[in-house]
């Protein structure tokens, strides 16, 4: 290998031995005359005076040294804001610094991590704060995570990946609304307020990536380029020169005497430290000030113009413990809420209120925004950003605390919709509410035979799409099935793509059924616009509402609710009525208080024996005579003597044999409703329960007289 001098006196992009994998060499910056093999193209081995003419021992002395550290024992680091290995190195202190670091954009001195081939350097003490979460004032509805993203900056319209050296380093990005902020846009803060409008203002310096770029910003009030310094509202897209804002030359402030004169960038001495007089934070030099030739009292341009913003300094030790503890009531964290959150004890004074995070009712102390009624557990407060759980061991979990659509908030382990925060991992679009993500899964309870055999995945010919089984069990936030339009409590099935959310037993709702009012033809379940329903005489729900679903005749053009469908399909014969009795139970109850709230809140039907409204109890109904009795009012028999059971019979409201969600009368063998009326033997619990008619069609000769002239009395009444 041949060696030859070589000069790089207006450099520092040269390194002390450029092979990566060798540690015997200094690894300090090259800032003049040099050694370099010119002998092959393909490496670039360098080599610095001291390093070429050092002998062995000098070399193993230096690599003692090097290693005595254990701080810095490992010289190479894979960071995760670089796609590329960072070597660490050591900065010479002569030449000049063409390279900052790119977290604190301050000239590299000392040791720092660095990828040569894309200029991508870091302060060793800064390579441990650059978070992989930030909460960023541009995008305060969601977190913004540090990933390798191909798309275009929000903050400054700049592709991301222009090139593989561009997309070599990581962004900050919000995947549910598509918001990005490069590395450097991501230390962009807005901190100008302006009386025309309603965000703060970002000061913008005139440095680009790419420098053409300054070239698409243009001012939104004299029209022309922007091509220096300005001021940007991101959310907005809006651009305004410094005298556009505008920013007057000459200001006064509280705090000093003199006049401040609008300077541009100062730098007072070499030290590489500079501070606001305001509000003594650090600033950056690049930027333009306000400045007292006077007395060098320099200041941010907006802690002068924020003069109403600026807090009054307060030297008292009582004054400072009383802000400290006034701090210590105050929540302030926008991956939960926009607003501060202030500690209330007690919340179950705040009324039948749920935490917004669990979901679960207020009790004990909280967080509340006092702006919105914002409520989190004091617990919920305190959730982490960011979890690692054993259901999803590859990829932390993300903590999101706004939903966006119901089919992006499915926990994938218990498979119910979550109305409040969620653990996401991007990646792989795996979501867990709080319940699951707090919660071991040995605690995750057992499954019961019904949840094991349900389908989780089906069609239904009301969608074309797939369904998906899901559980809705929100007391708070309503949503109602897509064919009976009632609210949806428990197991349901949703499509993806559409919204379509059915209830678990709609969707076993046969699509052709046959009723003893309407034997003649079957009845269809289908989309119907117009019309009344021939069984409660109450309209069909109208057109642009609601899509409603009903069962009907395409031959006679006779309309059912599905609610009075179902009703009608055991009808109750009795001596004292030429006609059929239909019973309208739970089912029709809750479409009735449906209908008055949304259609029609004058509607009603009326017992025609105590003339009371219907609503909120079942019924039988004639569909000939349009007359309504109570089930009270009918006065059924309460024991009974029936042919079907050799014990007597007991009128029960309702009766639930257990929670396999299958229930039979023992009579005719066929599926009955858990909520309506039937006749059951107390003798043999749980042994025989059967339908009102089907108990009272078998009765003996005493019990139907009985029966008989009751119903007489009433009706003639």
């Amino acid at each position: 290998m041949e060696i030859k001098l070589a000069s790089h006196e207006h450099s520092m992009g040269y390194h002390c031995l450029d092979d990566e994998t060798d540690d015997r060499w200094c690894r300090e910056t090259i800032c003049g005359a040099a050694y370099a093999c010119v002998s092959c193209c393909r490496c670039s081995f360098e080599l610095d005076l001291v390093c070429a003419f050092a002998s062995s021992d000098d070399h193993v002395a230096r690599k003692k040294r090097q290693r005595s550290n254990a701080d810095r024992e490992k010289q190479i680091m894979q960071h995760y804001c670089h796609i590329h290995p960072l070597i660490l190195y050591k900065y010479s202190n002569e030449g000049e610094h063409d390279y900052n670091c790119r977290w604190c954009d301050k000239p590299l001195t000392g040791i720092f991590y660095g990828c040569k081939s894309c200029g991508f350097f870091l302060h060793e003490f800064c390579s441990d704060k650059i978070p992989k979460t930030l909460n960023h004032p541009f995008h305060p509805s969601h977190p913004l995570r540090l990933d390798f993203v191909d798309a275009t900056c929000n903050a400054c319209t700049q592709q991301i990946k222009l090139s593989n050296k561009d997309f070599s380093t990581a962004a900050y990005g919000c995947q549910i609304c598509n918001f990005n902020l490069d590395f450097g846009c991501a230390k962009l803060l807005p901190t100008l307020n302006h009386e025309g409008h309603n965000h703060c203002l970002t000061y913008v310096g005139p440095t680009f990536r790419d420098p053409t770029r300054k070239y698409h910003f243009q001012c939104s009030s004299c029209r022309e380029l922007c091509l220096d310094t300005f001021y940007r509202c991101v959310q907005c897209d809006l651009n305004l020169h410094l005298k556009c804002a505008p920013v007057p030359p000459l200001a006064k402030h509280r705090y000093h005497r003199h006049p401040l004169l609008l300077n541009q960038p100062i730098r007072e001495d070499e030290i590489g430290e500079y501070y606001c007089d305001i509000c003594e934070k650090e600033r950056d030099p690049t930027h333009e000030v306000y400045y007292c030739q006077k007395c060098t009292y320099i200041a941010h341009i907006e802690c002068v113009l924020n003069e109403e913003e600026t807090s009054t300094k307060q030297d008292s030790s009582s004054e400072l413990k009383e802000m400290e503890q006034t701090d210590e009531t105050i929540l302030v964290r926008p991956v939960l809420h926009e607003h501060p959150l202030k500690f209330c004890e007690v919340t179950e004074n705040l009324g039948e209120r749920v935490c917004n995070a669990c979901r679960l009712e207020l009790s004990g102390p909280g967080y509340i925004c006092q702006g919105c009624q914002y409520i989190l557990y004091e617990n919920c407060g305190k959730l982490p950003d960011e979890i690692q759980h054993p259901l999803h061991p590859q990829h932390h979990l993300n903590l999101y605390a706004r939903y966006t659509s119901l089919d992006e908030n499915i926990c994938d382990k218990c498979q119910e919709f979550s109305f409040g925060f969620i653990y996401l991992c991007e990646q792989c679009d795996f979501k867990l509410d709080l319940k699951c993500a707090t919660r071991a899964p040995s605690e995750s309870g057992r499954t019961t035979l019904k949840e094991s055999e349900r389908e989780t995945e089906l069609f239904h010919f009301t969608d074309k799409h797939k369904l998906l089984f899901c559980n809705f069990t929100d007391s708070v936030v309503e949503s109602r099935c897509n064919i009976c339009q009632l609210q949806i409590f428990g197991p349901a099935y949703h499509c993806r793509k559409c919204g379509w959310v059915l209830h678990e037993s709609c969707l076993r709702l046969p699509q052709e059924m046959q009723a003893p009012i309407h034997s003649q033809h079957t009845l269809t379940l289908s989309y119907t616009r117009y019309g009344g329903c021939h069984a409660c005489s109450l309209k069909l729900l109208p057109s642009g509402y609601f899509k409603s679903y009903n069962y009907g005749c395409k031959d006679c053009g006779v309309n059912y609710h599905i609610a009075c469908a179902i009703s009608l399909t055991r009808p109750l014969k009795l001596d004292s009525h030429m006609h059929h009795l239909y019973y309208f139970g739970t089912d029709f109850d809750r479409f009735f208080a449906m209908y008055r709230d949304f259609i029609d809140h004058y509607a009603a039907l009326f017992c025609s024996h105590c003339c009371q409204i219907c609503s909120g109890q079942s019924f039988y109904r004639c569909l000939e005579c349009f007359v309504n009795f109570h089930i009270e009012c009918l006065s059924l028999p309460q024991i009974i003597k029936s042919k079907c059971h050799i014990h007597p019979l007991t009128l029960k409201d309702s009766y639930i044999e257990d929670d396999s969600e299958e229930h039979y009368c023992d009579a005719c063998e066929e599926k009955r409703h858990p909520s309506h009326h039937v006749y059951y033997c107390e003798e043999c619990p749980g042994m025989f329960v059967a339908h009102i008619d089907c108990a009272l069609s078998k009765v003996s000769f005493l019990y139907i007289n009985f029966v008989l002239m009751r119903l007489k009395e009433f009706y003639y009444c």
